[in-house]
């Protein structure tokens, strides 16, 4: 899965270039209100474009797609690959998914995918400091919300489900500590536990009460703590050496969960 930005400020962009095909979805939200604009599916004119703003769109790939662009518009674009679906479906032992129902006219107001899509606008305006963790937990919740609202998914009911096995918990624990600058995906994790990332992500959090990302960045501040009291570094070298992608990101997150910066954190305790 991929999301990125996509933005114009200028009107008169014209036909845009016919994609690439392949078995995958765009998901569209657009920032503001799109009132101009031609589609064509399979060289098929399908309608005027109206989109208020906030207004979702579904399109499917493996049809070509192309749009008459005259106004400026800015969209949020999600790009989830069948395969994800399939993976999905697998893990939950229910029917594949063969495609996803959504109407282009009027354009849909979907609130779930524009709040998980804005939860990612952090990690694309500060990408170095992007937690592959929270990114891969955010998509999963995405990918889950699409193919019930949109792809007719009915899990099974629920099962009574335990946390990870002791070697398990152990495993995920020593991968996600020993760099703390590698920023590890779940799939990594994951495969390294014999189990689906769906099932690592739930029994992480069964297990430690917390999702891995959460969980990690608790581990980072603890030992900025134990750096902070214990040495003279500089703020700089301590948040390198917690893994975080420099000072102001340190700042950010001890603050938020500490409550109060790390300087003033360190003078307290020394005080």
């Amino acid at each position: 899965m991929v999301a990125c930005q996509v933005r114009r400020d200028q009107p008169g962009l014209g036909l845009t270039t016919p994609h690439p095909v392949s078995a995958t979805f765009l998901c569209s939200i657009f920032i503001g209100q799109w009132n101009d604009g031609d589609i064509w599916c399979d060289e098929r004119h399908l309608r005027r474009a109206n989109t208020p703003a906030n207004g979702f769109g579904i399109f499917d790939l493996r049809r070509s797609w192309v749009t008459d662009l005259q106004d400026p518009f800015a969209a949020l674009h999600v790009y989830v690959p069948l395969s994800s679906f399939e993976e999905l479906t697998d893990d939950l032992g229910v029917p594949p998914i063969e495609t996803l129902i959504c109407p282009l006219e009027p354009s849909p107001r979907d609130d779930v995918i524009l709040y998980l899509t804005r939860a990612l606008l952090p990690a694309m305006e500060r990408p170095r400091e992007a937690n592959a963790l929270f990114v891969d937990h955010v998509f999963a919740a995405i990918r889950v919300h699409l193919a019930q609202a949109y792809g007719g998914l009915r899990p099974p009911p629920k099962k009574a489900r335990g946390g990870l096995a002791p070697w398990q918990e152990r495993r995920v624990k020593e991968m996600l500590l020993d760099d703390l600058q590698a920023d590890l995906s779940l799939s990594e994790l994951a495969a390294a536990c014999g189990i689906s990332v769906r099932h690592l992500a739930r029994a992480f959090k069964a297990t430690t009460g917390l999702p891995p990302h959460r969980w990690l960045l608790r581990r980072r501040v603890d030992l900025a703590k134990e750096l902070l009291e214990g040495t003279d570094d500089s703020l700089s070298g301590i948040a390198l050496a917690c893994g975080f992608a420099d000072q102001s990101h340190l700042i950010r997150v001890f603050q938020g969960l500490a409550g109060s910066s790390p300087g003033a954190w360190r003078r307290q305790r020394r005080h």
